[in-house]
């Protein structure tokens, strides 16, 4: 596709420049969430906080590489390398969608059902996160105040295992719609 824009080659560019300066600049500036520094947190404090803020959405966003959004030093490394991985996946899926249009009937195959089946696994796990996560923010909102953050967060990881959970389980039910006419067919 020359003169056409990738977004396989776009989006992980973007996505892993975005959260590594979220997660640089909020781990050089999250001392300040913490009660026991006595440094004053000089001039920029809003916008600090507001990183901070935008670092906890940004791991909703990239929910699907969770649990190495929680790690620190050579694990964020492996975060970064999960964002691009992630969103070069989600690149990929848009270019297809994009270059392909196939008539009905027409390049089918049988799935293979082994991945679909781990992404449809993950997204269970995002999906009891997910439960977890409101399930947090309402027992802290009834407590304290609501966290707008958590529920964003929340909500991604939503989104997130919905999707995981839908777009393989509906390409497993095509196939095995289209093997069951085939196999009728014979």
């Amino acid at each position: 596709m020359p003169g056409k824009l990738k977004f396989s080659g776009l989006l992980p560019i973007v996505q892993v420049i975005i959260t590594a300066v979220l997660t640089l600049w909020a781990d050089r500036v999250d001392w300040m969430l913490l009660a026991l520094s006595n440094r004053a947190p000089g001039p920029y404090v809003y916008i600090h906080l507001l990183v901070i803020e935008a670092r906890v959405i940004c791991r909703g966003v990239n929910a699907p590489t969770f649990p190495l959004s929680r790690t620190f030093g050579v694990g964020e490394i492996l975060y970064l390398a999960a964002v691009a991985v992630l969103w070069y996946l989600v690149g990929r899926f848009f270019d297809r969608r994009r270059r392909l249009k196939v008539p009905e009937g027409q390049g089918t195959r049988t799935p293979r059902t082994m991945p679909h089946f781990l992404v449809m696994a993950w997204g269970m796990f995002l999906l009891f996160e997910s439960v977890w996560t409101f399930n947090d923010e309402i027992s802290f909102a009834h407590s304290y105040f609501l966290r707008i953050d958590g529920i964003i967060v929340a909500t991604l990881f939503l989104v997130w295992s919905l999707i995981l959970l839908i777009f393989p389980g509906w390409r497993l039910a095509r196939g095995i719609h289209r093997e069951v006419d085939s196999n009728s067919a014979v």
